[in-house]
Formats: structure tokens, C-alpha cells, sequence
């Protein structure tokens, strides 16, 4: 069995971001309006679809109903696209339930991870120590023709693994053949140049990214029977599972914290709200550019997010 076969598959995880264009199509006799999906797909408004995307993020019945009833209300006999239907949830959540709206946005906070001088393989480095793995940042290292920048390292259980930690700024980007193919090449010379003693050994190679992957690059990496975690991929345990069953959630989830206070906890090593939480807000509010009340509202806010479980 491999490393990330072995990793706890017991939780149920929310929902990172996750649209109702995403979800299975599924056509209920209660609509009151219909939907245009991203693919041209047209689909009655399923309460049992919406209920499962709030289910996800933690919302009890009461809450799902209450919010089913104010979207049925606004768009009552409209034809929307998902994007809006998605807009005007995350609105909803924003006025009434901020830790929610917190939770559905995640995949927006790990957007935000480069523009705020966070290095994404540091925060990949992170989530896998969350799951038992000693974690490097090894930097170069020579393969059997020519030296390589490997983003990250893992060890657990006696096997080795090499991880092309791969952000992407845009959601709707993919991780294509082509990267998959270079991630395999770059694997295999420092498969050779440990033959000869030029670097560490390595029982694997993974590929972790914020992206989706296309069905090629899949293909090709599943037949090199290479580790790919992407933010929907695998079905078992997604990246975006694996942060919230951890509750690693990122710093840039706040959204009452300026670019500029979130870049100096960043030169801090303040990356996680786990980390966040345990500060002094005194004692913090001193070394950032926000007035103390923001941080006290900051650590708050970690601090109710660690504590949804």
C-alpha cells in the first residue's frame, strides 16, 4: 500500500468552494427556478443538492432550510446561471453565517497564499506534517544529468517521497499532461542519480496542487502509478478534504485582515489559523499594521473555525 493509502479516511469533510455546477445533475419535482451550468447543462434547483453543500460545511437543518427558503424566494421562477446561484449563497453566508462563508470560500483563501508572499509548497509541507509526515524543503538537488528544484520531501513509514507542489492562480486552470510528463522525467534522473550517489532516495513521486487535473494528465500519472492530489482528485480524499480534516486552514481566510497585515505574519511564519489562534493579541497587535481589535477579531475568528468540528 502506498503513503497516501495510508492516510485516515474517517472524517467527513466540507465543502472547499465547491459550486452547484460541480455536483451530479439531479432534477427535483419541488423547483421553483432552473439552473445553467458551466457546460451549457440546464437543471431544475434541487433543495436535496444545496442541502448537501451545506451538510458539508457544518450548517444544521435549520439553518439549510432557512437559507433553501431565501434562494427560492429571490429567484423564484427565474433561469439563473450557477455562478450567480454560487454568489448569492456565498452572499447569504457572508451576512448571516461568516464562519460558514469562511469554510466555502477556502479555495479563494489558498488563492490568495502567492499574492500575500505565502510559498505554496511551505503550506503543502504543512498539511502532509498534519498527517505524520516529516516534511523538507530540500531545494536542488542533482539527478543523474542535471540538477532539479524539488519543492518538497516526505518520509513515513519507511518510504520516500518526491512532491512537485504545483499552484495555479486561476481556479479553473489544469495541471496537464505535459506537467505530469516533466514531473516523471524529473523523477526518474533522480532515480539515476542515486544509483550513482549524487542525491537522497526516492520510493515515490507525487504531484500536489490547488488545480484540477485534466483527464490526460490522469491517465499518464495513474500509469506511472504516481500520487495525484488535486483539489478534487482523488474522490476518497481530495487536497481540499485533506485541509479541513486537519483544520489547516490558512491565515488568508480572514477577510478582516489587509494584504499588507497578512504579508508581515507571513515574514512571521504565521501561515495557519491553528497558529494564529495560540498568539497574544497584544502582544501581536504590536508587530502588525492593524489596530489591536482587528487581531482580537482575528484569533476569534481562527478560534471558532478550529472549534466547528
Amino acid at each position: 500500500m502506498r503513503s497516501f493509502d495510508r492516510l485516515r479516511m474517517t472524517a467527513i469533510p466540507i465543502a472547499l468552494l465547491i459550486t452547484y455546477s460541480l455536483l451530479p445533475t439531479h432534477y427535483s419535482t419541488s423547483s421553483m427556478f432552473t439552473i445553467i451550468k458551466n457546460n451549457g447543462q440546464i437543471e431544475n434547483f434541487s433543495k436535496d443538492k444545496m442541502s448537501k453543500i451545506l451538510i458539508k460545511l457544518g450548517a444544521p437543518t435549520e439553518t439549510i432550510n432557512h437559507i433553501s427558503a431565501q434562494l427560492e424566494k429571490k429567484f423564484l421562477g427565474r433561469k439563473i446561471f450557477s455562478w450567480e446561484l454560487s454568489q448569492e449563497l456565498n452572499h447569504i453566508l457572508r451576512r448571516e453565517h461568516p464562519i460558514l462563508a469562511k469554510k466555502y470560500n477556502l479555495r479563494s483563501a489558498i488563492l490568495r497564499l502567492g499574492p500575500t508572499g505565502f510559498d505554496f509548497e511551505k503550506y503543502v509541507a504543512a498539511v502532509l506534517t498534519a498527517y505524520g509526515y516529516k516534511a523538507d524543503l530540500p531545494g536542488d538537488l542533482q539527478g543523474a544529468c542535471v540538477t532539479h528544484e524539488v519543492d518538497v520531501t516526505v518520509e513515513k513509514d519507511g518510504r520516500t517521497a518526491m512532491i512537485e507542489a504545483k499552484f495555479r492562480h486561476n481556479p479553473s486552470d489544469f495541471i496537464g499532461i505535459k506537467d505530469t510528463m516533466s514531473t516523471w522525467a524529473r523523477y526518474m534522473d533522480l532515480i539515476d542519480g542515486n544509483r550513482i550517489g549524487l542525491c537522497p532516495h526516492f520510493d515515490e513521486v507525487w504531484i500536489v496542487t490547488n488545480a484540477k487535473f485534466s483527464e490526460q494528465s490522469l491517465k499518464y500519472g495513474h500509469c506511472k502509478n504516481m500520487v495525484m492530489i488535486g483539489w478534487n482528485h482523488p474522490h476518497e480524499r481530495t487536497f481540499a478534504q485533506m485541509i479541513d480534516l486537519q483544520l489547516m486552514y490558512p491565515v488568508t481566510i480572514l477577510d478582516n485582515l489587509s494584504t499588507h497585515t497578512i504579508r508581515t505574519l507571513s515574514e512571521q511564519n504565521i501561515m495557519l489559523c491553528s497558529q494564529l489562534a495560540r498568539q497574544d493579541p497584544v502582544t501581536l497587535s504590536q508587530n502588525l499594521p492593524a489596530k489591536k481589535d482587528e487581531v482580537i477579531r482575528a484569533i476569534k475568528e481562527c478560534k471558532e473555525l478550529l472549534n466547528t468540528k
